[in-house]
């Protein structure tokens, strides 16, 4: 017994010198890592800044290394070619129909009156609605209460590729210059905004208002619910004075996602970095304001992607993500290895534009009866739609930095950035196309009588005499239109019928439309095609 006590006295005393030892040297480490915390976080120590910026370059270098190592199997960029009349081809089980699922109620309520430093008044007595936060039909929670924005960091891994992006960034440079509790998160480190305009000087054409909501609901709202990432913001911007019934009907559209705002708002629209914009909103009708104040203070401090998209046009399911990589794996590496600090940072910028587009035009020009209007396909290598064209700002860079902001001149101003990866990796100052995946049409453009400019309303004569897209009709409305952009085509058959049963009404406002002040057309040929349908509509009435 005295033995087996001595013995279990001996391995006690053991036990306790062995944990003691880790306890100790646990403390120590622990000690160190805050002490070069608190030291680096005061920006006291350039040689850890100087090696955190070596780590950065180096898993940059082994990036490229690793896509160098793939080239051999990219394929070679197509011609330059107006008409594309090439369908994806999709695995088998892949076209899948997308629904609405049912929104879920959320306790959270709009925050449109707080904030300070605008001149914008919240919404007035044409809407008194609270703006709740609810689930997007994708099942995926919306921006101003979303789960998978926590801002964690992605590991890279030994080659230097990561699960998710180029950019690893550590919490602590995930939380610079970032408030405690903002509302911004993205996980690839970006601030990404969608800009749409909306009835701008013209809030009174009523029938043409309410066509254009009609256009908005089946094209351009079911691409944004369904996104793989509600990680932005889509800001649509209207008249201050819009009628209350448009009002009313766009408001409870947008009502249930709080990352979509609706502002009355009719110049100082552009900048969305310049020190006074929130002074150019008059009301806000619609939306999370401190969700937009964190998005600006964040802009100063991070890559910056500003996209553009008319409220007809619709945008692929997968589109935020695949901008917001591309931006985090040029502009986001080199704003990370300079710790965010503009001084430190060239200014640049980066286009980010489609390359293949479909049409939707609501004649159809090889079957009069037609009640789906018609699709036509086109691929533009080496120029710039509106659609969708994103902008890319380093940190500390504006858009006045840019050589040209205007679509039809970016190709004649800015480079490609190069066909292949280490070339687009490496580019500086360039045209980039959208990283397509596996659905080729990634922007879908609406051409009806609604719009301003009545560009391709009327089919042109690539259009008329394509047999190819002719005969494509059927499988493109079955295959692509679901499945790349969340939209049923009944809903687009049915909104064709709805304009067609007021296109008089609509055609009026919209000649009454045309020339007012600042807008971007004031053309007699749009004019003269204005009257001539209207005309035609008239004598087949």
């Amino acid at each position: 017994m005295v033995a087996v006590a001595r013995g279990a006295k001996s391995s006690y005393r053991v036990y306790h010198h062995e944990t003691r030892n880790r306890f100790d040297r646990a403390l120590v480490i622990l000690l160190m890592l805050l002490a070069t915390y608190l030291v680096y976080d005061k920006n006291t120590c350039p040689p850890c800044d100087a090696a955190s910026r070596r780590n950065s370059v180096e898993s940059h270098s082994l990036l490229l290394n690793h896509v160098r190592q793939q080239e051999e199997e990219e394929e070679e960029p197509e011609g330059d070619v107006q008409e594309d009349e090439s369908l994806p081809s999709y695995p088998s089980g892949t076209i899948v129909q997308k629904k609405h699922q049912k929104k879920s109620q959320s306790s959270s309520s709009s925050s449109s009156s707080h904030g300070s430093g605008g001149g914008y008044h919240s919404s007035s007595s044409k809407n008194k609605k609270s703006v709740g936060s609810k689930q997007s039909s994708n099942g995926k929670s919306s921006q101003g209460a979303s789960k998978s924005s926590s801002g964690q960091s992605q590991s890279t891994k030994s080659d230097g590729s990561s699960s998710s992006s180029a950019v690893s960034t550590s919490s602590r440079q995930q939380s610079k210059f970032i408030k405690q509790g903002s509302k911004w998160k993205n996980k690839y480190d970006v601030v990404h905004i969608v800009t749409t305009r909306y009835m701008q000087l013209q809030p009174d054409l009523m029938d043409l208002g309410k066509a254009r909501n009609d256009l908005m609901r089946v094209f351009a709202l079911p691409g944004f619910v369904q996104q793989t990432t509600q990680e932005y913001i889509w800001i649509i911007f209207t008249d201050p004075n819009l009628a209350p019934e448009l009002l009313n009907e766009v408001v409870d559209m947008i009502q249930p996602y709080p990352n979509i705002l609706l502002l009355g708002m009719n110049n100082g629209m552009n900048n969305f970095k310049a020190p006074d914009w929130m002074k150019h909103i008059q009301h806000v009708f619609s939306g999370d304001m401190d969700l937009l104040q964190d998005y600006r203070q964040a802009a100063k401090h991070r890559v910056l992607l500003e996209t553009r998209l008319d409220a007809d046009d619709s945008i692929f399911v997968e589109m935020m993500d695949a901008v917001q990589k591309q931006a985090a794996d040029t502009l986001g590496i080199r704003a990370t290895a300079a710790n965010y600090d503009p001084t430190q940072l060239e200014k640049e910028y980066r286009i980010l534009c489609t390359e293949h587009h479909l049409e939707w035009g609501y004649f159809n020009p090889w079957d009069k009866s037609s009640v789906k209007g018609h699709l036509f396909g086109i691929h533009k290598p080496e120029w710039c739609v509106s659609a969708g064209l994103t902008h890319v700002f380093q940190v500390g860079t504006v858009k006045d930095d840019l050589p040209t902001t205007s679509h039809h001149k970016m190709n004649e101003n800015i480079p490609q950035c190069g066909t292949t990866k280490t070339e687009i990796l490496q580019a500086r100052n360039c045209i980039e196309r959208i990283n397509a995946k596996n659905y080729k049409y990634i922007m879908m453009r609406s051409r009806t009588p609604t719009s301003a400019g009545m560009l391709g309303v009327i089919p042109k004569k690539e259009v008329i005499e394509s047999d190819t897209w002719k005969h494509k009709q059927d499988l493109t409305w079955e295959t692509v239109i679901p499945r790349n952009f969340g939209i049923q085509p009944q809903s687009i058959y049915d909104l064709r019928e709805r304009l067609k049963g007021n296109m008089e009404n609509i055609l009026k406002d919209a000649l009454k439309g045309q020339c007012t002040k600042a807008e971007f057309t004031c053309k007699d040929e749009t004019k003269r095609d204005l009257n001539n349908l209207l005309q035609a509509v008239k004598d087949n009435s």
